[in-house]
């Protein structure tokens, strides 16, 4: 039987795992099944398959009508009115359920929107704080709630703050996700591993240390995949760079100025030393590295305790994946999804 199947996914420029498995899957459903992929605004198809390697010609984008809204993104945020919000989700909400769907998959990180369809999969990156019921003192607010918490009931199906429970199956990227989806939401999972290509078979092994990861900065101003800590250390073993090692950075680059700023900065620490960054490499100069690399090095999560900053931890880790499946050996931080990827002293370290 052939369904109707839309994909929701609000990142689509940042280009990483979530996208990555977001394309994906997209492309693999729509092999026998009419499949939509909802966006906020316009991309660059030819850009995403050169970058992702994949077929996108089977899937039909659309882009919601909602960038002239101060609330692009339908998501709960300190400061922000519960109406925006509501009328955020609302755009959304009726939009896709005018295509009468019969699969809504969610992969939007940190998306609040209710499933618009009769089945619904929220396929978690990892759990956001979930948005609570406000208990306004005042009568004028209290009544101001309560007459949202209708209008989303009859025009969402839920309250906002509820909207987890409109979908019947939750999925996780990895166990270690998995563990706090039940810790944040007590909610169930199912885990199901994100999609990770064979970059594979390794060609003749060079002195090349690896990293993949995007180049975006975190609250703290640094960078979130902790790329700067691995430029530090490689900048300080002078002995191997006399040995005739490198250290490559690929990954995408985000496109707010504090980001920029600091990839700028990233390359000149790194002036005159045996590094190199691809930025925004596309798919085949990514496997010609993972095939040439002999070490895959990554360190998302690095200083902050995984039982406190869950959330900053990697949460599985695609690129690891792939770097073994070239041959390459990973020397990984022990948090995250990253230990069930490595065995430690078996296939790396």
């Amino acid at each position: 039987m052939k369904l109707k199947i839309g994909i929701y996914n609000l990142h689509m420029q940042a280009r990483g795992g979530g996208e990555k498995r977001t394309l994906a899957l997209a492309e693999h459903l729509s092999r026998s099944h009419e499949v939509w992929l909802f966006v906020n605004e316009p991309l660059d198809l030819s850009s995403l398959k050169r970058y992702f390697d994949v077929d996108l010609s089977r899937v039909k984008f659309v882009t919601l009508n909602e960038s002239h809204h101060p609330a692009a993104q339908p998501q709960h945020r300190p400061g922000r009115d519960r109406w925006d919000i509501t009328a955020a989700q609302l755009v959304h909400f009726r939009q896709i359920k005018s295509f009468k769907l019969d699969l809504f998959i969610n992969n939007s990180y940190g998306s609040n929107l209710p499933c618009p369809a009769a089945r619904g999969i929220y396929m978690c990156m990892f759990p956001h704080q979930l948005p609570v019921p406000v208990r306004a003192r005042d009568v004028p607010h209290r009544t101001y709630h309560r007459l949202i918490d209708r209008v989303e009931k009859h025009l969402l199906g839920c309250r906002a703050t509820d909207f987890i429970d409109s979908y019947p199956v939750i999925t996780a990227n990895s166990c270690f996700t998995a563990g706090w989806v039940r810790k944040i939401w007590n909610r169930h999972s199912e885990v199901i591993y994100s999609a990770c290509d064979n970059m594979g078979p390794p060609v003749n092994k060079e002195n090349i240390i690896l990293h993949v990861g995007r180049f975006i900065v975190c609250s703290e101003g640094a960078f979130f995949k902790q790329q700067h800590i691995l430029l530090d250390v490689f900048n300080r073993l002078t002995n191997i760079h006399r040995d005739g090692w490198q250290l490559h950075f690929v990954g995408s680059v985000a496109q707010d100025a504090g980001s920029r700023a600091l990839v700028a900065r990233l390359k000149e620490v790194a002036g005159g030393r045996p590094v190199f960054c691809h930025f925004d490499a596309d798919f085949s100069e990514l496997r010609s590295l993972y095939r040439r690399a002999s070490l895959y090095w990554h360190s998302t999560g690095y200083g902050f305790p995984a039982c406190e900053q869950p959330s900053r931890q990697e949460h599985f880790g695609i690129s690891t994946v792939e770097a073994m499946s070239a041959g390459a050996v990973p020397v990984v931080i022990n948090s995250g999804g990253q230990k069930e990827i490595v065995t430690h002293a078996v296939d790396g370290f």
